[in-house]
């Protein structure tokens, strides 16, 4: 049995895998209004980050509720976020600079960054590693006989 067939799968698999270069970066948005609040009663964000006016509220958050999904607007199309203050997450959204690491500040607030869409959630968050896993699998076992 010929395993060339496996080739163009793979092929397949991995253009499915890329993301689409038209769209913009999606993330998940929310905020917790009553954790964390600074001195003006805001929810505390990354300087330069951006949440939506009626973004639902972090300690309810789903990942596969699409309330939580949003498009992020031109201009904050560089990373997703995640502030964390006491271990309590306190708002996930857009951030207008290229990130992907953490940062804790003074007063223990770790806002996290990432790149790809969906990353600033809790659980896994690229479904195009779940494309690509099979397919290194059978490359791998492919390359073995």
């Amino acid at each position: 049995m010929s395993r060339r067939p496996l080739v163009p799968l793979l092929a397949l698999a991995a253009l499915l895998a890329l993301p689409p270069a038209v769209r913009g970066l999606s993330c998940f948005q929310c905020s917790e209004p009553t954790q964390g609040l600074q001195a003006g009663g805001s929810v505390p964000l990354p300087k330069g980050g951006y949440v939506w006016s009626s973004e639902p509220i972090c300690s309810k958050f789903d990942s596969s509720n699409s309330t939580f999904k949003k498009d992020c607007p031109q201009t904050f199309d560089k990373s997703c976020f995640k502030t964390v203050i006491g271990g309590v997450v306190v708002s996930r959204g857009c951030y207008n600079h290229v990130g992907t690491n953490c940062t804790t500040g003074v007063d223990g607030e770790t806002s996290c960054y990432c790149t790809t869409d969906y990353c600033n959630s809790a659980g896994l968050s690229t479904p195009a590693l779940l494309l690509l896993l099979p397919a290194a699998l059978l490359a791998a076992l492919h390359t073995r006989q």
